[in-house]
């Protein structure tokens, strides 16, 4: 989820609640403000009757109109005693202008005059319907909701968008970052908020400990080659000269052998380490696109040749185009490693299938029982016993897939070893 998103969406739940919690007070209170000027103005009416009354006005008994209405009985002592002197309710009075009930506020009292009667008189005024006073402030809320989502829309767009740009500006600049660059230099920073000030600063100064870093890498890398390989070799050739010697005994004679091959053994490993080292630290920077089906087809016809007395059936199948920008010395070495351990786990009269498609690589080889799938990618691990590997070509096949974000699995299915390489 982005961030302006997130914001927005925690804005927007704070703002529902603050409308929810206004729409229900805005009610009450509109509703009580009606009803006590309605009271008032039922006071006033009523005040006004009685005086009229009290003076001797030749006022009707009763006057129902559709706007003030009132009813005035007179009563016994007894029913002025039992009646509550005065009251306010809600009831429904027949308009008979409308020929229709509508809902009213009245206002009850009793009174007497000079003569010492007394009087229940009855004061109404229509009022309007709860019902719709609710649908009313219902749909008043809702389009002020509406307008008011559509300014923070709005701002969120281009104020939020506006101020957050140079942090988008340095998130693109990180995906297109590659350690080991000679242009790596941080964006400039164009904004007066001290957050991003300091997170540039920050950054800036990561990547150029970072590049310090990376090149005392780079050149111990290349000193442990040069250091490692010189020594190793010299040895070599000592021991080839020992066993070229005309006065070397036979009983040590293979020693010395066992001894040379040991050490070729070493300088092998010296150098896949090594290379496994620039591949971490990115030091293959070059990238050209590479159509995986030819390289495929070209190194397995080498591998066929080594591998000719296993009298292995291996077929290629072409269902689509694999291409990458990728260096062409890391693309030849993850096929290399995927078809040296497919031929070498493969027994004689096995079968090994290579499919491609737009989107992977399919690696398929027979086999009699499932790999360790947490360890087979891991440096050293090897299945078998066997003496001549070493360990690294499938962690090689590993850090060559993440160093361009490709996925490598694994699967054991049908008496058959999957790996598979995914397009991101």
């Amino acid at each position: 989820m982005k961030l302006s998103t997130k914001i927005f969406s925690q804005i927007l739940a704070c703002f529902a609640v603050i409308m929810g919690i206004w729409a229900v007070v805005f009610y009450f209170v509109i509703m009580t403000e009606v009803r006590d000027e309605t009271d008032d103005y039922l006071q006033i009416y009523t005040q006004q009757i009685i005086t009229l009354h009290n003076a001797g006005s030749d006022i009707p008994p009763q006057k129902v109109v559709s706007n003030n209405s009132y009813i005035l009985r007179e009563i016994s002592q007894r029913e002025a005693q039992e009646l509550p002197n005065a009251r306010f309710f809600e009831e429904e009075i027949y308009i008979p202008e409308k020929t229709e009930t509508e809902p009213a506020r009245t206002y009850q009292t009793i009174f007497g005059d000079n003569e010492g009667r007394f009087f229940e008189l009855k004061v109404s005024v229509p009022t309007v319907e709860t019902a719709e006073l609710q649908t009313s402030i219902i749909f008043s809320i809702i389009i002020l909701i509406s307008i008011l989502l559509t300014v923070l829309m709005l701002i969120n767009y281009f104020v939020f968008r506006r101020e957050m740009k140079p942090l988008y500006s340095l998130l693109r600049w990180f995906r297109n970052y590659t350690i080991g660059q000679k242009d790596a230099q941080t964006p400039e920073t164009q904004t007066n908020i001290t957050e991003f000030q300091q997170l540039y600063e920050a950054v800036s100064s990561g990547v150029k400990k970072n590049e310090e870093i990376f090149e005392q890498q780079k050149q111990f890398i290349s000193n442990a080659s040069h250091e490692l390989q010189t020594p190793l070799s010299v040895c070599k050739n000592r021991l080839e000269m020992l066993l070229d010697s005309e006065n070397m005994p036979e009983n040590k004679l293979a020693d010395i052998t066992e001894i040379e091959n040991q050490i070729e053994k070493i300088i092998k490993l010296n150098k896949t380490l090594l290379f496994l080292s620039k591949i971490d630290n990115q030091q293959f920077v070059d990238k050209q696109q590479i159509k995986f089906n030819e390289a495929i087809k070209t190194l397995a016809t080498d591998f066929c040749d080594i591998y000719a007395h296993k009298n292995i059936d291996f077929q290629i199948e072409d269902n689509g185009i694999f291409q990458l920008s990728m260096n062409e010395t890391l693309v030849h070495s993850l096929i290399s490693n995927l078809l040296k351990n497919a031929f070498v786990h493969t027994a004689e009269n096995g079968k090994i299938f290579v499919k491609t498609y737009n989107d992977k690589v399919i690696f398929q080889n027979s086999g009699n029982s499932p790999l360790n799938k947490d360890l087979i990618f891991n440096r050293f691990y090897t299945s078998g016993n066997r003496e001549n590997s070493s360990g690294l070509g499938l962690a090689i096949v590993e850090s060559i897939c993440k160093n361009y974000y490709l996925q490598i699995d694994y699967e054991f299915v049908n008496d058959a070893h999957i790996f598979t390489v995914k397009k991101p």
